[in-house]
């Protein structure tokens, strides 16, 4: 017997094998169940996610020669024909390849027929959406009456491209991508029934690979067993994907928590002399971060996952929720202009260094903090020392008794110096009308300066000052910048301060937008002295001559 291949070895029979959809099995069983038989049905989705798998459950449903039940025999001729795909009231139309009128014309003559030994005529549109609009337009007046022998089950992956009246006449059923996990369950399943031994991390690559489609991981999963000797392995299935394991991925996050280029550059050169598939990379890397990012809200997310725990609570511990955010921004840019660059390599290599570049170093904060206690330790250690070394019994003779009690008396503590007078405390007297004259005093670097121009003064609230920024701006306004910009108000006023930004769009009264607009008015004063001036009016009389506005500027004081 021939080899069959896991997507249709292991096809649903039942709508209880169905895996993901069942939002839509639980619909379709009721109105099985219940003999309410819609007319026709539209099922959208990805490829993959059983589309035409459910048509066929449905055909066999409706026809099973011991009745009409959503749960078919599998016994009877009906139930095997449709299996086998022999059943003659069945029937599977390729829209793609009979789109036009006559095909349409032709189908539309045989619906009229009744059913050769069966209940119901079912047709099976797949990729309907490719019909032509005069196809469209035929099919619409059968689908609104359609003889009562008849069901149509339109299958597509674009849904949108179908004709509203089209829609409007059928119930609409969304097929779901399956999620990892339910991916990660089936592929285990069906190779423990087939006898295959595996690695788990190696069957969440084969998940990953399918992008929620179970065809397409089941149909990748046949490749790695032709490819892997006996046992799907993490580093076999990593190297037929061209990806890396994700032990590999994690020191690649290491070094970047740590901001340890050199660390980062060795493990690059390590990974750049493997065949690597570096968009799927990409991919890996951003999902690391997500799952650390979902972990900082309930680190439960890390058990449901097959990564070292360990090492993940480390990056958790390293990297902050605004580190985080901005590193998969970065990704998320990288990805997309990684085709630009001079190879795939270089563009993931830069994206990761940029990363290293861009992140805060948190460290050197961290050792400020314990510092301190360090040198408080070493002072109570030595202290405690020194009057152990008292209360012990010392022989001295009377000759050099009095030099030992003057070297054992304590100095006399110097006068400690009087505290200078804290600056008195400026109330938060901010307005809109203000906030770009209190922007301009504030100590800043330029970067934090340029980006801080375009927040918008909101509210203040006792000591909240309450900000607003562009999103794009915003993006890129991260903890460092935000602490900064804190820092400098708590300074200004003397008082402490803390910062509320959100997402808006408030930007004409930011400073930037407030001496944008300044700018523009002095350029328009100044082309309009320009044009009054009575030599260039004798110019243009005289010759004709006109004023370029691009080349006026206005006059800047010294």
């Amino acid at each position: 017997m021939s080899y069959q291949v896991l997507a249709r070895k292991w096809r649903p029979n039942d709508f209880s094998e169905v895996v993901g959809q069942e939002h839509v099995v639980q619909a379709l069983c009721n109105s099985l169940d219940q003999n309410k038989i819609h007319q026709a049905f539209v099922l959208s989705g990805t490829r993959g996610v059983g589309k035409t798998t459910i048509a066929r459950i449905l055909a066999k449903s409706l026809n099973c020669e011991k009745g009409l039940d959503s749960k078919p025999c599998h016994e009877c001729s009906t139930c095997k024909s449709v299996s086998e795909g022999s059943f003659m009231d069945f029937q599977e139309i390729d829209a793609a390849s009979s789109r036009g009128v006559d095909d349409t014309k032709q189908l539309l003559e045989t619906v009229m027929h009744m059913p050769s030994s069966s209940r119901y005529k079912v047709y099976l549109l797949d990729e309907v959406h490719m019909l032509s609009t005069q196809s469209f337009n035929m099919l619409l007046k059968t689908l609104e009456e359609p003889p009562e022998h008849v069901i149509f089950i339109l299958a597509t992956t674009l849904p949108e491209k179908i004709p509203a009246t089209v829609l409007s006449r059928c119930l609409q059923f969304n097929l779901k991508n399956l999620t990892n996990l339910q991916l990660i369950e089936r592929l285990s399943f069906i190779l423990e029934k087939e006898n295959i031994d595996f690695e788990k991390a190696a069957i969440e690559q084969l998940a990953r690979a399918g992008r929620g489609s179970l065809r397409d991981s089941l149909t990748i999963t046949d490749q790695a067993i032709a490819f892997c000797e006996g046992k799907l392995t993490d580093k076999e299935v990593s190297t037929m994907l061209g990806t890396l394991p994700s032990d590999n991925v994690i020191k690649l996050m290491k070094s970047i928590a740590e901001r340890d280029s050199k660390s980062l550059l060795h493990n690059l050169n390590e990974i750049n002399q493997m065949s690597v598939d570096y968009n799927r990379l990409m991919d890996l890397v951003l999902e690391t971060i997500q799952i650390l990012s979902f972990s900082k809200v309930s680190e439960d997310i890390l058990s449901e996952i097959d990564l070292n725990k360990q090492d993940m609570l480390t990056l958790m511990d390293l990297l902050s929720e605004e580190d985080l955010q901005m590193l998969y921004q970065i990704g998320l840019i990288a990805k997309r202009d990684m085709e630009l660059a001079p190879s795939l390599s270089g563009g993931f290599d830069m994206a990761l260094l940029r990363m290293v570049a861009f992140i805060p170093n948190d460290l050197d904060q961290v050792k400020k903090k314990v510092e301190p206690e360090t040198v408080g330790e070493e002072k109570s250690i030595n202290e405690s020392s020194m009057y152990s070394n008292k209360e012990s019994k010392i022989d001295v003779t009377s000759e050099n008794k009095e030099a030992i009690n003057l070297e054992l008396q304590e100095p006399e503590p110097e006068p400690e110096p009087e505290p200078e007078p804290e600056p008195e405390p400026k109330e938060l007297d901010i307005s809109s009308q203000n906030w770009k004259n209190i922007f301009d005093q504030l100590e800043l670097d330029p970067g934090t300066k340029q980006l801080a121009s375009h927040c918008y003064f909101m509210s203040v609230d006792e000591t909240v000052i309450y900000l607003s920024m562009p999103e794009e701006k915003l993006n890129l306004f991260s903890g460092k910048h935000r602490k900064q910009l804190q820092d400098a108000l708590t300074k200004f006023y003397g008082i402490q301060c803390n910062l509320f930004l959100e997402a808006g769009d408030f930007s004409k009264d930011s400073p930037n937008e407030i001496k944008e607009e300044e700018k523009r008015k002095d350029l328009k004063k100044a082309q309009k002295e320009i044009e009054e001036d009575p030599n260039v009016q004798s110019l243009v009389e005289a010759f004709g001559a006109k004023v370029i506005e691009s080349s006026v500027e206005p006059r800047r004081d010294k």
